[in-house]
Protein backbone atom coordinates (compact mmCIF):
# COMPACT_ATOMS: atom_id res chain seq x y z
CA UNK A 1 0.00 0.00 0.00
CA UNK A 2 2.66 2.27 0.73
CA UNK A 3 4.52 1.57 -2.15
CA UNK A 4 2.05 3.05 -4.41
CA UNK A 5 1.50 6.44 -2.08
CA UNK A 6 4.19 8.05 -0.67
CA UNK A 7 2.76 10.15 1.57
CA UNK A 8 1.60 7.32 3.30
CA UNK A 9 4.38 5.42 5.52
CA UNK A 10 3.66 2.31 8.00
CA UNK A 11 3.25 2.70 11.55
CA UNK A 12 6.51 0.20 12.11
CA UNK A 13 6.01 -0.93 16.08
CA UNK A 14 6.40 -4.38 17.36
CA UNK A 15 3.79 -6.43 15.98
CA UNK A 16 1.61 -7.78 18.44
CA UNK A 17 -1.17 -10.49 18.78
CA UNK A 18 -3.49 -9.31 16.58
CA UNK A 19 -4.17 -10.25 12.94
CA UNK A 20 -4.41 -7.36 10.31
CA UNK A 21 -8.48 -8.02 8.68
CA UNK A 22 -9.21 -7.01 5.31
CA UNK A 23 -12.62 -6.06 3.90
CA UNK A 24 -14.53 -7.70 0.93
CA UNK A 25 -13.06 -4.94 -0.99
CA UNK A 26 -9.40 -5.70 -0.66
CA UNK A 27 -9.76 -8.94 0.27
CA UNK A 28 -6.63 -10.72 -1.69
CA UNK A 29 -3.86 -7.81 -2.03
CA UNK A 30 -1.10 -7.94 -0.20
CA UNK A 31 -0.47 -5.63 2.84
CA UNK A 32 2.87 -4.76 2.00
CA UNK A 33 3.00 -4.62 -1.94
CA UNK A 34 -0.28 -4.09 -2.84
CA UNK A 35 -0.48 -6.90 -5.40
CA UNK A 36 -2.58 -9.66 -5.50
CA UNK A 37 0.21 -12.45 -6.35
CA UNK A 38 -0.71 -15.42 -3.44
CA UNK A 39 -1.13 -14.12 -0.18
CA UNK A 40 -0.37 -16.89 2.02
CA UNK A 41 0.72 -15.35 5.17
CA UNK A 42 -1.44 -13.75 8.43
CA UNK A 43 -0.08 -10.17 9.31
CA UNK A 44 -0.02 -9.55 12.58
CA UNK A 45 -0.44 -5.44 13.29
CA UNK A 46 0.71 -3.72 16.49
CA UNK A 47 -2.08 -3.52 19.37
CA UNK A 48 -2.25 0.29 19.43
CA UNK A 49 -3.61 -0.34 15.25
CA UNK A 50 -5.82 -2.60 16.84
CA UNK A 51 -7.63 -0.53 19.00
CA UNK A 52 -10.80 1.32 20.05
CA UNK A 53 -12.76 2.20 16.98
CA UNK A 54 -10.07 0.74 14.90
CA UNK A 55 -10.55 -2.81 15.99
CA UNK A 56 -11.80 -4.96 12.86
CA UNK A 57 -11.25 -2.50 10.60
CA UNK A 58 -9.62 -3.56 7.31
CA UNK A 59 -5.84 -2.70 7.33
CA UNK A 60 -5.38 -1.79 3.78
CA UNK A 61 -8.25 0.79 3.48
CA UNK A 62 -10.29 1.36 6.58
CA UNK A 63 -13.53 0.16 6.14
CA UNK A 64 -15.77 -2.48 8.37
CA UNK A 65 -13.49 -5.88 7.79
CA UNK A 66 -7.54 -0.04 11.15
CA UNK A 67 -5.42 1.20 9.17
CA UNK A 68 -2.08 0.77 10.41
CA UNK A 69 -0.34 2.99 7.98
CA UNK A 70 -0.43 7.09 8.83
CA UNK A 71 -1.15 9.65 6.31
CA UNK A 72 2.15 11.86 6.61
CA UNK A 73 0.69 14.23 4.79
CA UNK A 74 -2.05 15.31 7.40
CA UNK A 75 0.49 14.92 10.22
CA UNK A 76 2.71 17.70 8.35
CA UNK A 77 0.29 19.72 8.67
CA UNK A 78 -0.97 19.33 12.13
CA UNK A 79 2.48 19.78 13.25
CA UNK A 80 2.61 23.00 11.67
CA UNK A 81 -0.67 24.38 13.11
CA UNK A 82 0.64 22.79 16.49
CA UNK A 83 3.98 25.24 16.33
CA UNK A 84 2.10 28.11 14.83
CA UNK A 85 -0.10 27.76 18.01
CA UNK A 86 2.43 27.69 20.83
CA UNK A 87 4.66 30.20 18.97
CA UNK A 88 7.50 27.84 17.79
CA UNK A 89 10.07 29.26 15.17
CA UNK A 90 11.86 27.34 12.38
CA UNK A 91 15.44 27.35 12.85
Amino acid sequence: MAKHHPDLIFCRKQAGVAIGRLCEKCDGKCVICDSYVRPCTLVRICDECNYGSYQGRCVICGGPGVSDIVNLGSSKTDLFYERKKYGFKKR
